[in-house]
């Protein structure tokens, strides 16, 4: 269960437990300060005189006997003789109470519905009247005395006023205020839980009117629940999202542009070769080479928004670096030897880390093979790996003898379709730099360029070890 699950369980049960307590301790607040009472009614003196006359004139066994047979008729209202002991003739038990409230009566004066008997042989005995719930009597033989006969004349009356005095016993202070703890609960709870869910429904629509720069997260508060992790996750997907167009569209622009140029030219072989068809051979091969290049740029533009977009995850390997160098060393090599230029690598130690190794040859490659095109004929390349920080990093370092970039260009070459104004006439698409830079990033590593003095350029990258 969530942290939603027992938020919306405490509220709750906090609400329902502030309800029982409310209308509980309205309810012992009355009964413990309720004063005990003697019934009053007509039918309870009736029932007094029947009792005191029957006391006066049939003694103890005939009185036993109209309380055993009012008692099994159930009139709704007990009489109780207790003597000085304070002993029922019955043997039912008799509350302090009742005892208190019919001896004040008699010393009162008030005796309508109490009579204090005393018999010739001098035994005295008190006479009382406590209503119990009325029952419907059982069908028999009318009880004894007519003055009994009085009492089944007062019980509709007594019965059409039960409804009423069940409401107004009916505690309804207590209610009231569980009801407005209740509410007061249900209220924060509604707040509570239905404000981060507007939230995020504007959210959506913001998102779905094509505003992705919208922010959830920081309007969820210190909250610590599953609605705040839904805010960051809409965040994420927000960003995920906004990289992902704006990925697009500088792609789409770019292509746009770098496609520009080779279709020109190979619309000009085209119409060449059309009109003088004695060079068509030339023209076609020139339309090969212009195709294979738009082939390239299209491969390393793909590759470059799926690093941008972030779909790229990598499956990291442990590997020796030393070993990787040495085959892009052997693949550059032959377009250096075209220029007469020495590539040389200085790796001391073996240097183990750990990543995707295809694209690390491929981001390395692109910095070796930049080195060989801006570097000038009979010059030398120079690969210099050592480890740094401890040996927690492994630095490298290529090095060539060109003319270097502006220093303002020094960050920005890194970035696509970027090449730096070094005078160069050299082809490319400036792609290879951005594969690079995504690709050592990745690897948690960086990379930087730096220009060299009197002359010369150089970029640095670093991994973790």
């Amino acid at each position: 269960m969530g942290r939603l699950f027992w938020k919306f369980f405490l509220f709750f049960f906090l609400a329902q437990l502030t309800t029982a307590l409310g209308v509980s301790a309205f309810v012992l607040f009355n009964v413990t300060n309720q004063t005990p009472s003697i019934d009053q009614s007509p039918i309870s003196q009736a029932l007094i005189d029947a009792a005191q006359s029957t006391l006066q004139l049939g003694g103890i066994p005939a009185t036993k006997q109209l309380l055993e047979g009012w008692e099994s008729q159930r009139l709704g209202h007990r009489v109780y003789v207790v003597d000085r002991n304070a002993q029922d003739l019955l043997h039912r038990k008799v509350d302090p109470a009742w005892l208190n409230v019919a001896r004040d009566s008699i010393k009162s004066g008030v005796q309508d519905s109490v009579a204090h008997v005393t018999l010739a042989n001098q035994q005295s005995y008190l006479m009382f009247v406590v209503s119990s719930r009325p029952a419907r009597p059982r069908a028999g033989p009318p009880p004894p005395g007519p003055e009994l006969e009085r009492s089944f004349n007062l019980k509709r009356f007594e019965r059409s006023n039960a409804l009423f005095k069940i409401i107004a016993k009916f505690p309804i202070k207590g209610l009231l205020i569980g009801t407005l703890a209740s509410a007061l609960f249900a209220a924060i709870l509604a707040w509570y839980f239905s404000k981060p869910i507007n939230t995020l429904r504007l959210a959506f629509e913001r998102a779905a009117s094509g505003d992705l720069n919208t922010s959830v997260a920081d309007k969820m508060g210190a909250r610590k629940d599953e609605l705040s992790d839904l805010g960051r996750h809409f965040d994420h997907m927000a960003s995920r999202l906004s990289a992902l167009l704006q990925g697009q569209t500088r792609l789409l622009h770019h292509v746009s542009h770098e496609l520009r140029s080779p279709l020109a030219r190979m619309h000009m072989a085209l119409g060449l070769a059309m009109q003088t068809p004695e060079k068509a051979e030339s023209s076609l091969a020139r339309i090969e080479l212009e195709a294979t290049r738009m082939d390239k740029m299209i491969g390393e533009l793909l590759e470059l928004s799926r690093f941008e977009s972030g779909m790229v995850e990598l499956k990291k390997e442990p590997f020796i670096l030393n070993e990787l160098l040495d085959m892009i060393v052997e693949d550059a090599a032959f377009e250096a030897s075209h220029k007469r230029i020495r590539i040389a690598p200085n790796a001391p130690q073996t240097m183990p880390i750990s990543g995707q190794q295809d694209l690390m040859h491929r981001a390395i490659e692109n910095v070796v093979r930049n080195a060989v095109k801006y570097a000038p004929d009979d010059s030398i390349v120079n690969i210099d790996c050592k480890l740094a920080a401890a040996g927690k990093l492994m630095e490298m370092t290529i090095t060539d003898q060109g003319s270097g970039v502006l220093d303002t260009e020094l960050e920005d070459i890194f970035k696509p379709f970027v090449r730096g104004h070094s005078g160069s006439q050299v082809v490319g698409h400036g792609v290879g730099l951005a594969i690079t830079k995504q690709v050592v990033e990745a690897h948690g590593g960086k990379v930087w360029a730096t220009n060299l003095k009197p002359h010369g350029f150089s970029i640095t990258i670093t991994l973790p070890v």
